[in-house]
């Protein structure tokens, strides 16, 4: 999603955007952007930085994060849609592809984006509720890294189709795991370190601008 679909960060936008709400202090705001910056170049404890970040939601309604984040979309995200991603959805849509968008963020941040590109599947970090209250855990594995295998090889065994013949787009090398089990890439504003490995290996390398 971030950097391949919209030009940000999700998780630094969404602090910011809560910080403007009043749910959340500068201190996190800036903590979230040390966080990126990690990911960024792949430094990130990815678990830990999870569990730290959860913390905050335990006893949180679920239905309360669902609304934050559908207006933290129409206020934040849709405005950051890369132009050329609606139309290259529809043309897989249009040739009768599954489309799913996978990310590392959770489907609360997610499922928002993937109903404005009408994207019916979405595989993304899920959160532990518990009487519509979230536990401050998330559904095992993490969708990172050799999870966001896990999940996908998953989904295409439920629908019936094979992930080697599939096309991914992603920015992070982080994605690497997905990126040797699909069929064709489709490298998307890479981090520094993607971007060496893809023109090494010959992949596309596609550089979108925001709006």
């Amino acid at each position: 999603m971030d950097k391949t679909l919209i030009g940000g960060n999700s998780a630094v936008s969404f602090m910011r955007y809560c910080l403007r709400r009043g749910k959340t202090t500068r201190w996190k705001v800036m903590k979230s952007i040390v966080y990126y910056l990690l990911y960024r170049y792949d430094f990130l404890d990815m678990e830990k930085a999870y569990r730290d970040s959860l913390r905050l939601l335990v006893g949180t309604r679920e239905e309360d994060l669902m609304q934050l984040c559908q207006e933290w979309f129409e206020d934040a995200i849709r405005n950051l849609i890369y132009p050329e991603a609606p139309d290259i959805v529809r043309h897989h849509l249009n040739q009768g592809e599954r489309v799913v968008i996978i990310s590392n963020a959770t489907t609360y941040a997610v499922a928002p984006l993937a109903r404005y590109l009408d994207v019916p599947h979405v595989l993304a970090t899920q959160l532990e509720v518990r009487q519509g209250l979230f536990t401050g855990n998330y559904i095992e594995p993490l969708c990172f890294r050799h999870g966001k295998v896990f999940w996908a090889e998953k989904l295409a065994e439920e629908l019936g189709e094979e992930i080697g013949r599939s096309t991914f787009y992603t920015d992070s090398i982080t994605d690497l795991p997905l990126l040797e089990r699909v069929g064709t890439r489709q490298v998307v504003n890479p981090d520094p370190k993607l971007r060496s490995l893809a023109k090494k290996r010959g992949w596309p390398i596609r550089n979108l601008v925001p709006p």
